[in-house]
């Protein structure tokens, strides 16, 4: 066993100088390259991807947020779609109680390129007898100057089927 180890031992040493493969070294920093570029695209185009599909994103487009108070959210739950005349113009961004608890503020998320006026409608619908709820805009005359960042509106009451067939029994 002692004689192994002897034997072994110049093969073990440093004393030995050991020849580098500079060729291999170069391939693995190139190599390294390459896939720390693939990961940093890979990267990006998912960022695009999920900025691209995500329901009400707006992280480069000008918006202004409006407050709709009402005394029933619906149903409503952030991230809703909010349309106007049937075009989507914005989603719902978060629905609290006010305090006291008799009325509920929803803040609107609303794409400044759509100017929303003063006597316009607001309520919140349903899309076909099982859809997801939204947030009705319904332009009128708009004889009222345009809302701006922060204004109040108030919501008609949704329409409730079960509160009908309770009210009918």
């Amino acid at each position: 066993n002692m004689f192994f180890k002897f034997t072994l031992s110049p093969y073990l040493s440093t004393a030995f100088p050991t020849r580098k493969n500079t060729t291999f070294n170069m391939n693995k920093s190139h190599l390294e390259w390459k896939v720390g570029l693939f990961v940093l695209i890979s990267l990006l185009l998912l960022a695009a991807v999920v900025l691209r599909f995500s329901k009400g994103a707006a992280l480069f487009t000008q918006t202004y947020e409006l407050r709709m108070r009402a005394n029933n959210v619906g149903g409503i739950i952030p991230g809703a779609m909010v349309l106007m005349a049937g075009i989507p113009v914005g989603h719902v961004v978060s629905t609290d109680l006010e305090p006291g608890g008799k009325s509920v503020v929803m803040r609107l998320k609303i794409l400044k390129k759509y100017p929303i006026h003063g006597d316009a409608v607001f309520s919140v619908n349903q899309a076909g007898f099982l859809g997801d709820r939204y947030v009705a805009i319904i332009p009128a005359a708009n004889a009222q100057p345009a809302l701006t960042d922060g204004a109040t509106v108030v919501g008609q009451e949704p329409f409730d089927l079960l509160e009908v067939a309770r009210s009918a029994a």
